[in-house]
């Protein structure tokens, strides 16, 4: 009798514990998130065929070595963190709330979000200066709290 009602429980748990697994073969099976045009100028210069132009900016702080490749036509810059506090390599793509400035709130495309939020980090702003050839990005991370991290151009 013991041994009929461990088939039955075991019949009923296996197909869950394989769920997740399943569930995240799907998942990924999705369209790539694509950023949405930033103005109507990077719309008409990818139209005429313009190239784009890319600068690259790193820096580090604490561990934390960051590469940020920054697409001056779209606004939409490629982060790439790696360290041990951050438990690894963490990239993805961002950019900013409004798509006219160069300092303000950043989006982050979603699983690039998620990757940071597992972590306790937040990118709060960021801001761009062509003078000085530098970003500036302001994070909130845990024990530390807030930081801004300054990227030099490369």
């Amino acid at each position: 009798m013991v041994h009929r009602g461990l088939r039955v429980v075991a019949a009923l748990l296996l197909p869950m514990l394989a769920m997740p697994s399943w569930v995240g073969a799907a998942a990924l099976a999705t369209a790539p998130f694509e950023p949405p045009p930033r103005s109507a100028s990077a719309v008409l210069m990818r139209a005429l065929g313009v190239a784009d132009t890319v600068e690259r900016f790193e820096g580090s702080f604490y561990g934390v070595s960051a590469s940020v490749a920054l697409n001056l036509n779209t606004r939409v810059a490629h982060v790439s963190l790696r360290g041990y506090p951050i438990a690894g390599t963490v990239e993805g793509d961002g950019w900013l709330k409004e798509p006219d400035k160069e300092r303000g709130a950043v989006v982050l495309e979603p699983t690039f979000e998620a990757r940071l939020a597992r972590r306790f980090v937040s990118i709060e702003w960021a801001s761009l200066d062509r003078e000085k050839h530098t970003v500036t990005v302001h994070a909130s991370v845990p024990v530390i709290g807030s930081v801004e991290m300054v990227l030099r151009r490369v």
